[in-house]
């Protein structure tokens, strides 16, 4: 009993100050964007194209088809009650309250925050981040605050699109097979959803992405013991942003809609 109670005192303690790293290194990123003269844009805009542009293609599919299996499974049931007419007010609720940010988040995570987790390992293993240094430059804004910015930016605007492509792919199954007719469905989808809900989408969002950024970049500059530790980096990237997400979601859930 008492070794049980020291290993969970020793996993929060960890978790803790996991968390405060991670605190303390996109605030100083965040700080950067105004106080450095932040004259890297081709970074900024690289970055951009990697975590939107690239990833647009699969969040596209998965939203879409999130929103057909959405439309699938709603329909069988309502159907018992003959409120299957409600079946897009759901699909759009469901997704820009919770699952829109969610999905999004968990493929970035999983998409760019590995990259990132392994460009910056590599960098660190092959000691470019200590010539950065040698040379005045700060890791912190140069390697983490474009992407930062970048997260901060182009998370919320896949969140949006995600959003609407779930939707029309709720519509094709709704209209198509279903057999709803489309002013309905379209009626349904909208009239249930309120600014908050969209709000409360963006921001968590926004907070998804610099956590994401922030847990990547962070495993990054943390890498040691070469090629094998960038590959023990990656992977507690992406497992610490899938737990951060999961964990600030509750939070944040909690905050705006039960307190």
């Amino acid at each position: 009993m008492i070794g049980f109670i020291d290993s969970l005192g020793k996993l929060a303690i960890e978790a803790i100050f996991y968390l405060g790293e991670i605190t303390f290194i996109t605030a100083s990123a965040i700080k950067k964007i105004f106080t450095d003269s932040f004259r890297r844009k081709k970074i900024l805009f690289e970055q951009m194209g990697r975590i939107g542009i690239d990833s647009f293609p699969l969040v596209g599919i998965i939203a879409t088809f999130t929103g057909m299996v959405m439309v699938m499974e709603t329909a069988v049931t309502l159907k018992k009650f003959g409120g299957e007419s409600y079946v897009g007010g759901i699909v759009s609720v469901s997704m820009v309250r919770e699952l829109g940010p969610i999905i999004v988040a968990l493929i970035v995570a999983g998409r760019v925050g590995a990259s990132v987790a392994a460009e910056i390992g590599s960098m660190k293993i092959t000691e470019q981040i200590d010539a950065l240094e040698v040379f005045g430059v700060d890791p912190v804004s140069y390697l983490v605050t474009p992407r930062l910015l970048a997260s901060m930016v182009m998370v919320p605007i896949l969140t949006i699109m995600a959003n609407f492509l779930s939707i029309v792919g709720g519509y094709i199954i709704a209209v198509y097979l279903v057999h709803i007719t489309s002013g309905v469905y379209l009626y349904q989808s909208f009239e249930f959803i309120k600014l908050k809900d969209i709000f409360v989408g963006v921001i968590k969002s926004f907070i998804f992405g610099i956590l994401i950024t922030g847990a990547s970049c962070l495993e990054g500059l943390k890498t040691s013991g070469g090629a094998e530790g960038v590959g023990i980096s990656t992977t507690r990237a992406v497992v610490h942003a899938f737990f951060l997400v999961i964990l600030a979601n509750l939070v944040l859930t909690a905050i705006f809609y039960f307190l």
